[in-house]
């Protein structure tokens, strides 16, 4: 990627191609941009193309996207509370201008894609997640959002997402959520929000939730990583995309 206009540093990006790629040509894929791609890509690729085997999921082609600087990227807010990193963060949006305007475009340019975008992403990646989930509905159709760090300054997007789930102005999709071991505050703003959006479901949309009591917060993505996917294939199949 060329120098971004919209960030400070720019982040690497890795492509991994749907092992049916090449040999079908005229096939369109849909697209999971997945946050913290360097650690978790190879998970994601390897779970995607067993599913797809055992019972015939999407490919996908999954764009890593690895930043330089997780708190002032994936953060949406400047955090003002003394417990946490006082003044860390505020660039999420700038990183989701980034991924809309200049990173979808490129890989659109460059790859066959179709119209079907996801963002997944964990802890305070997760965090970016549920702060496009309601500041950019039409931005991606699904969202993987693994021990979301909903606490982070004051728990801002938290209540902003409790707000967009209870408005008239949601947009068909798909959200997966999961909370480990974490206690505290951590797990009582999940709650807050899980209970939140499960009081607002759209009829439309799919929502899963997944709670792993026995694991430690390191470990959510790998952990949900299964049902995440299968219940994306079960809503693309249920909506015929």
């Amino acid at each position: 990627m060329p120098k971004s206009k919209y960030l400070v540093e720019a982040p690497k990006i890795t492509v991994a191609l749907p092992a049916s790629y090449s040999s079908h040509p005229s096939k369109r894929y849909p697209v999971l941009y997945l946050l913290d791609g360097e650690l978790n890509g190879e998970l994601v690729h390897g779970m995607m193309q067993r599913l797809h085997a055992s019972n015939g999921s999407h490919e996908h082609i999954i764009v890593g996207i690895t930043s330089q600087n997780r708190l002032r990227d994936f953060a949406p807010t400047v955090n003002h509370d003394p417990r946490g990193p006082v003044g860390e963060g505020g660039g999420g949006d700038a990183f989701l201008d980034f991924i809309e305007k200049e990173l979808m475009p490129a890989i659109a340019k460059k790859y066959r894609t179709d119209q079907f975008n996801s963002l997944a992403g964990h802890s305070i990646a997760g965090l970016l997640v549920i702060h496009s989930f309601h500041s950019r509905p039409a931005l991606f159709q699904s969202y993987f959002a693994f021990s979301p760090a909903v606490w982070w300054g004051a728990r801002e997007t938290a209540e902003a997402t409790k707000k967009y789930v209870s408005s008239k102005r949601r947009v068909q999709s798909y959200l997966y959520m999961s909370i480990g071991s974490e206690g505290g505050e951590m797990r009582e703003v999940y709650d807050s929000l899980a209970q939140a959006i499960l009081r607002n479901r759209h009829l439309d949309s799919r929502l899963q939730l997944d709670e792993f009591d026995d694991e430690p917060h390191d470990f959510t993505l790998a952990v949900g990583l299964y049902n995440a996917l299968k219940g994306l294939y079960q809503y693309q199949q249920q909506k015929r995309l």
